[in-house]
């Protein structure tokens, strides 16, 4: 509580934030240099709603994308080591709420580790920015 310059008490209005993260990143390989199945879930870890959540998975490159929900689009990757991105528009997720995306691609384009990575952000302030990251690598 906190006493206006009147001399009445108040309580101060509550910080928005919404504890998005990275749930869960898992990338299958049926069969070596054949499609790659990506799948994403992001959750809220909070009191609060996360408001326009969108997520970017960084693809190895020479990986094209094959199959992606609504509300993703590939594009090219500003980060050298990449050649594609998916960027996906998540909408507002609820309070424990979450979204899952799954993504096909081509196969391996390249032989040694197939690295595939995901950052999640929204427009809510959020309090532990150190789990909207996930990498996974395949041997």
């Amino acid at each position: 509580m906190v006493m206006t310059p009147h001399g009445s008490w108040h309580r101060p209005p509550r910080a928005w934030q919404a504890d998005v993260l990275v749930q869960a990143l898992e990338i299958t390989e049926p069969k070596r240099g054949g499609p790659l199945g990506t799948h994403v879930v992001v959750a809220v870890q909070s009191d609060d709603e996360a408001r326009a959540v969108r997520i970017e998975i960084l693809l190895p490159i020479g990986v094209g994308v094959l199959r992606m929900p609504t509300g993703c689009h590939p594009s090219p990757s500003p980060v050298t080591s990449l050649n594609a991105r998916v960027t996906c528009d998540l909408g507002d997720i609820p309070v424990r709420g979450s979204r899952d995306v799954s993504i096909t691609t081509t196969g391996r384009a390249a032989t040694g580790p197939l690295r595939v990575a995901v950052f999640a952000v929204s427009d809510t302030p959020d309090p532990l920015p150190a789990n909207n990251f996930a990498e996974k690598v395949l041997p």
